[in-house]
């Protein structure tokens, strides 16, 4: 279909992780697509960033993508839950994570006192299959959602916001051949072909497929070359990054977290557009310059890389 497609912001609530020593919210992220809110993580602080954010979780289609169940990157659901139950929303809330979720939710529900609202929660626990690397979970009219495995010591998954393809009516071309504005090109743009002259105009000689956009999250995880098809020519990957290959390699593989230099191989591989680096160990918050420095030169500036701040936000 012909349509301006609406930007895409993505607001970086929380880009800290493990523990607030850096004075860094833990992972929060969110995507406003037209009146969706996709929410990634739910770290401690989430709810109170969404509403100071004016993002309106409670107004909008909202879908909580959840990677794991490390306290850090849920500590903040049971509140906001708790919030929601306050209110008389009749719209449905969307939960989806990994194995794991049905007991979580079941838990928090008794201890927080929020079983009046579990018949308002539909909740997706993704399972892979063996050998299946991708999965959609979401089908909506302009974007999918897909759900992908990924290496952490408890099971976890990182998604796939892939907005779908639309088409541009190229006003350049329609000019060189000769279709004046006015009705001939709202006849071409519904589909019909028109005659200019002594030739008949297809609408494909004018009309362009253009590719929606792709934002990844993989939440806590190893990197793996399994993961370059995945994140082949995203607009935006956000990916942890959690420690320096040459002074913690052993910490990254001990915990099954990634390096920032891996990370960074592993977005010039796939050809990644902007990658957002997360997650960062506290112990590198005085030593940016130096991360900074080891990410020019791994990329050389072929690909943009960003360290994002609590409160960032990133149109595409």
């Amino acid at each position: 279909m012909i349509f301006v497609p609406p930007p895409i912001k993505v607001f970086f609530h929380g880009t800290g992780g493990t523990a607030p020593y850096n004075l860094r919210n833990m992972p929060c992220i969110s995507i406003k697509y037209e009146n969706y809110l996709i929410q990634f993580d739910f770290g401690e602080y989430c709810q109170y960033s969404l509403l100071r954010g004016g993002l309106h979780p409670f107004r909008s289609n909202m879908y909580i993508l959840i990677t794991h169940f490390h306290a850090d990157h849920v500590g903040g659901l049971p509140t906001f839950l708790h919030t929601y139950s306050l209110g008389e929303f009749m719209r449905k809330l969307v939960i989806i994570g990994p194995t794991g979720l049905m007991s979580f939710i079941d838990g928090i529900s008794s201890i927080f006192g929020i079983d009046n609202i579990r018949h308002k929660l539909e909740l997706i626990e993704v399972n892979f299959k063996q050998h299946e690397f991708t999965k959609k979970i979401i089908n909506e009219k302009r974007f999918e959602i897909y759900a992908f495995p990924t290496i952490h010591n408890i099971p976890s998954i990182g998604y796939i916001f892939r907005e779908k393809d639309w088409l541009k009516f190229d006003k350049d071309k329609a000019s060189k051949l000769g279709i004046p504005e006015g009705p001939l090109r709202k006849k071409i743009i519904r589909g019909k072909r028109v005659r200019i002259g002594d030739r008949i105009v297809d609408p494909l000689e004018v009309i362009k497929v253009v590719e929606g956009r792709k934002i990844i999250y993989t939440g806590d995880t190893k990197v793996s070359e399994r993961f370059v098809s995945i994140f082949k020519d995203a607009d935006l990957l956000i990916h942890e990054a959690t420690y320096l290959k040459k002074s913690h390699e052993a910490y990254a593989d001990e915990r099954y977290h990634s390096t920032i230099e891996d990370v960074c191989s592993l977005a010039l591989k796939s050809g990644v557009k902007t990658v957002a680096l997360v997650h960062l160990s506290p112990r590198y918050q005085k030593k940016i310059n130096e991360v900074i420095n080891i990410i020019q030169e791994i990329t050389k500036g072929k690909i943009r890389v960003i360290i994002p701040n609590d409160g960032d936000v990133l149109t595409l």
